[in-house]
């Protein structure tokens, strides 16, 4: 999709401001590949004469973008979507598009009005916050010939989290994926330049481990 295709809506009589709805539109574009890295977008002149709105709101929304690595702006190329590497990240980061879409294409299904329900969920969480709380889950990522410096059986056995183990000998993409979905990743001193490459780029927590005595203040750690 370019600029030319892109079409906008805003709803002047939301309680969201413009603004963010503008910034969210864009940011669903970008996480349901819509809109593609290096995607040129309209002008700040051009987008503000198509809403009706001040060239200063699209300027907020851009460099908010820009901020969050999302869109590159460059004197004389114009606003573009970021490269690959940024997008890739950010859907990474947030992988809940796909799940929105489904859960308001059935709540349409279903006959519910769907700014209700939306509405209604904000309320929710407004009044209960989240339903559950969320156990983090620990990956570990051992090698065979030490993964006894872990003592897994004990973690597991004293600890509320959701533990989760991985080899080092696995392949790329099972590490890749293991890695994208914990929420804290664990290793021994050796192996952590091996995982450094995935874990980068995934922006996952780390922690190494290189003593026994690490190893008890880990415990005591996913303890609480």
């Amino acid at each position: 999709m370019n600029s030319t295709n892109l079409f906008f809506k805003i709803d002047t009589s939301s309680s969201l401001p413009i603004n963010v709805q503008i910034k969210e539109q864009i940011k669903w574009l970008i996480g349901k590949d819509l809109l593609k890295p290096n995607a040129p977008l309209p002008s700040t002149n051009q987008l503000a004469d198509e809403l009706a709105i001040n060239r200063n709101t699209i300027q907020w929304v851009y460099s908010q973008l820009k901020e969050e690595g999302l869109l590159v702006m460059q004197k004389g190329r114009g606003t573009q979507v970021a490269e690959e590497e940024n997008i890739l990240k950010f859907k990474q980061q947030n992988p809940y598009y796909s799940f929105v879409e489904q859960t308001i294409n059935q709540a349409y299904e279903s006959g519910y009005n769907v700014q209700d329900v939306l509405l209604s969920g904000f309320a929710y969480v407004q009044l209960f916050g989240q339903p559950l709380e969320k156990k983090l889950k620990y990956l570990f990522i051992e090698c065979k010939t030490i993964s006894c410096v872990f003592y897994l059986d004990e973690i597991r056995r004293v600890s509320p989290a959701d533990i989760q183990t991985i080899d080092i000998s696995s392949t790329e993409e099972n590490l890749r994926q293991a890695i994208l979905d914990a929420d804290v990743v664990i290793t021994v001193n050796d192996l952590a330049p091996q995982i450094n490459q995935f874990v980068e780029a995934s922006n996952k927590s780390v922690i190494t481990v290189g003593s026994s005595c690490d190893v008890q203040l880990l415990l005591n750690m996913l303890i609480q």
